[in-house]
């Protein structure tokens, strides 16, 4: 039966929450949404880096960019330079820049080659790419096709205070903002939600439910009984201890250092005012002591705080959308940060909702099916 949804109830601001609500409301202006979240339930928060794609949410939902930067302590990515991946001493920088065509006897990649085979000191490919150039020169302009110049951008930011600012232009839009902790959530006949409980007595009705409960995964996950499908055979890391650092001068590399160390591999992301470090690892292969010893002592500054750690089972959850619950974010499942992907996924995700919303047509069951197939293929 097809069904529609004009109340909204997004469970969990941070970053998944708070894109969900303000997507919803500058696309469905109609519906009433809210946004259930609680001071007393952490969020991960560690400094985020993303994919170009945010720029194109950002644009839809009308964020400032340079507002954005401001309140979210950002700072603009380039790419993701790869560290001692194949050797130590061997780095390689993977650009969002365009190359041009990539085939024909007049593609870039083409001519550099004829070039280098006449003998010609040219350098390395990445050297005619003016995005990489710029990077690893520590520098950054906005590209202007109009001048040939074709490349995109992306951002590092505290994951935090962007979910903060994204939080306050969305309750500018109408988005009602609920404080509270979910203690018991009720079912309706058919299996689906019919309203959170709070601690305080409150009930909170929905005709849907966006879980973007973080890692607990309240709805989707606890309450529903989704399944787990657990990629640890292929993704074996399973932890991460994560650390800020003070500055040192004014330097702010535009783009993210991801370096392979024995078990796992170090990220490096700069903010406005600090320096997010992190070790990736995989437990079965060394031990949690071991590898905060080598995060500490690869850090280029005082600490500003313990290092924190996080463990997690990369995968997803079977369905992203069962009932009347869709999830959004870690409710949903969690990669390997390696390429900066769960931003993303919560954009490509909270897209799709809300093609299926556009409109206020009852959504149907086979809209349903095809949106958890498509972002099972996705992960």
């Amino acid at each position: 039966m097809d069904v529609k949804y004009d109340r909204i109830v997004v469970l969990g601001g941070g970053t998944a929450g708070w894109m969900a609500a303000l997507g919803l409301a500058t696309a469905l202006p109609r519906a009433g949404i809210t946004v259930v979240e609680s001071e007393e339930v952490g969020i991960v928060g560690v400094g985020e880096a993303t994919f170009p794609s945010i720029r194109s949410f950002h644009q839809i939902v009308g964020v400032d960019e340079a507002d954005f930067l401001r309140a979210s302590n950002g700072t603009f990515k380039l790419g993701i330079e790869f560290a001692d991946w194949r050797m130590r001493g061997d780095r390689y920088f993977h650009t969002f820049g365009d190359f041009g065509p990539l085939t024909g006897p007049d593609a870039p990649w083409a001519q550099y080659r004829r070039v280098r085979q006449g003998g010609s000191d040219v350098g390395m490919l990445g050297e005619q790419c003016l995005p990489t150039v710029m990077a690893l020169h520590g520098r950054f302009c906005a590209p202007a096709p109009e001048r040939g110049a074709r490349f995109d951008y992306a951002y590092h930011f505290d994951a935090v205070l962007y979910g903060r600012y994204l939080g306050g232009l969305a309750q500018q839009r109408g988005v009602r903002r609920i404080e509270g902790k979910v203690v018991d959530v009720a079912r309706r006949a058919d299996g689906g939600v019919a309203h959170l409980v709070l601690a305080d007595g409150r009930t909170v009705e929905g005709d849907l439910f966006v879980d973007c409960s973080g890692f607990a995964s309240l709805l989707l996950g606890r309450t529903l009984g989704v399944p787990f499908v657990d990629f640890s055979h292929w993704l074996p890391v399973d932890r991460a201890w994560a650390c800020p650092v003070a500055h040192h001068g004014a330097h702010l590399p535009p783009y993210t250092r991801a370096t392979a160390l024995e078990a796992g591999w170090a990220w490096r992301i700069p903010l406005q005012n600090r320096t997010g470090n992190g070790h990736v690892f995989a437990s079965r292969y060394i031990s949690e002591a071991h590898a905060r010893e080598q995060l500490l002592a690869r850090l280029d500054g005082p600490p500003l705080a313990e290092p924190r750690l996080l463990r997690f089972t990369t995968g997803h959850r079977q369905q992203f959308w069962r009932h009347n619950v869709v999830g959004l974010g870690l409710a949903t499942g969690f990669l390997e940060p390696l390429e900066s992907t769960s931003i993303y996924l919560v954009q490509s995700g909270l897209g799709r909702l809300i093609e299926r919303l556009h409109g206020g047509a009852p959504v149907s069951a086979d809209s349903i099916a095809a949106y958890n197939a498509g972002l099972v293929r996705q992960f």
